[in-house]
C-alpha cells in the first residue's frame, strides 16, 4: 500500500471513530418532572399516561413523565420541577401541558441540551429556566402568539371572558429576554423589568410596554422563596433517570426553531405522540333468567 492510500485510509478511519463517538455521546431521553408541591386539588394527566388527582396530603414530591397536561380551578397551585432544572408554578384556573420534552443526558443533565414546547391556556403561569444551555429551545404555545425564550424568569397571567370572548393578559421579566409573536406577525421584545400587557380578541388585541408591575415583583419574590423550599427535598438526577424514557427514533436533526418567521407565525408546531398499547378487552358473558309463567303466557 503506498504512502498517500495510507494517508487516505488513516483520516477515513479517524472520521467514522469521530462519528461514532458523536453518535454515542449524544443520548436524547424524554425528560421528566417532580410535583413538588400543591395547594387546593390540581389535576395532573400524563400524555398516554395515568391521572392524578393531587391535594396538599399526597405525598411528594411525586415523579412523572415530563408530557402531561395540568388543569387547576380558583384556588389550585402547583409547583413543578424539571429535569432539565427549569422552575415551574401554575396558578388559578386555567390548563397548561408540556407537550414537548427532550433532553440530552449523555454527559450531565444540567449542562445539556433540551427542546420543549409548552401549551398555556388560561391561568398564571411563573418559570424560571435560566439553569438551560445556550443550545437550548423553549417555545410557549398561547391562544393570543407565540412567545420563545432563552435563559429568562418571567411570568404570563391569562384571563378569558367567555361572554364577550375578550382576553386579558400580561407577559413580565424579570431576568433575560423573551420575544412574544402575536397572531398578526408583529413581535414584541421583552428584557429585564419590562411588561407587555394586552386586551381583546384574541386575532388583534391592544397591547402596550411598559415597566413590570408592583404586583409581579412580589410574585418573583414569593416564586423565589418556594424555589428555596423545593431545594430541600429529594429531587436527585438519579430519582429523574428512573421516569425518563429513551427516544426510540433520532432526533438530532429535528431541531424546534426558536425564532418563528412571520410566514409560519400562526402556524403551532404539530408534535405527534404514541400511546401505549391499551390492555385487551375480555369478553363478558351474560346469562337470561327463564321468562315466568305470566311471561309465557304473553309470547
Amino acid at each position: 500500500m503506498s504512502v498517500t492510500l495510507r494517508k487516505v485510509f488513516f483520516i477515513i478511519l479517524t472520521c467514522l471513530c469521530v462519528s461514532c463517538a458523536t453518535g454515542q455521546a449524544e443520548q436524547w431521553m424524554r425528560g421528566a418532572v417532580a410535583v413538588a408541591a400543591v395547594q387546593g386539588e390540581p389535576r395532573l394527566e400524563e400524555v398516554g399516561g395515568e391521572t392524578l388527582q393531587l391535594s396538599s396530603e399526597s405525598p411528594l414530591p411525586r415523579h412523572v413523565l415530563g408530557l402531561l397536561k395540568v388543569r387547576t380551578e380558583v384556588g389550585d397551585s402547583a409547583f413543578l420541577k424539571t429535569s432539565n432544572q427549569i422552575s415551574i408554578y401554575n396558578e388559578g384556573a386555567g390548563y397548561f401541558a408540556i407537550e414537548r420534552f427532550e433532553q440530552e443526558v449523555a454527559d450531565s443533565m444540567d449542562a445539556g441540551k433540551s427542546r420543549m414546547i409548552f401549551n398555556f391556556r388560561q391561568g398564571l403561569l411563573v418559570v424560571d429556566n435560566r439553569a438551560l444551555s445556550e443550545n437550548s429551545q423553549m417555545i410557549v404555545e398561547t391562544p393570543l402568539g407565540r412567545m420563545s425564550v432563552k435563559n429568562g424568569w418571567w411570568l404570563m397571567d391569562i384571563a378569558y371572558d367567555e361572554r364577550s370572548r375578550i382576553y386579558d393578559f400580561s407577559i413580565e421579566c424579570a431576568d433575560g429576554v423573551l420575544r412574544f409573536n402575536d397572531l398578526t406577525g408583529d413581535t414584541y421584545t421583552l428584557r429585564n423589568g419590562q411588561r407587555l400587557r394586552g386586551a381583546g380578541a384574541s386575532s388583534r388585541p391592544s397591547i402596550e410596554v411598559a415597566e413590570i408591575s408592583e404586583k409581579a415583583s412580589e410574585l418573583f419574590e414569593d416564586f423565589a422563596a418556594m424555589e428555596v423550599t423545593v431545594a430541600e427535598l429529594d429531587l436527585s438526577v438519579e430519582v429523574f433517570r428512573a421516569k425518563m424514557k429513551s427516544m426510540q427514533h433520532t432526533i438530532s436533526q429535528v431541531n424546534a426553531p426558536a425564532e418563528v418567521s412571520e410566514a409560519r407565525g400562526s402556524k403551532r408546531p404539530l408534535v405527534i405522540e404514541y400511546a401505549p398499547q391499551s390492555a385487551p378487552v375480555t369478553p363478558f358473558r351474560a346469562e337470561v333468567r327463564p321468562p315466568s309463567s305470566y311471561q309465557a303466557d304473553l309470547f
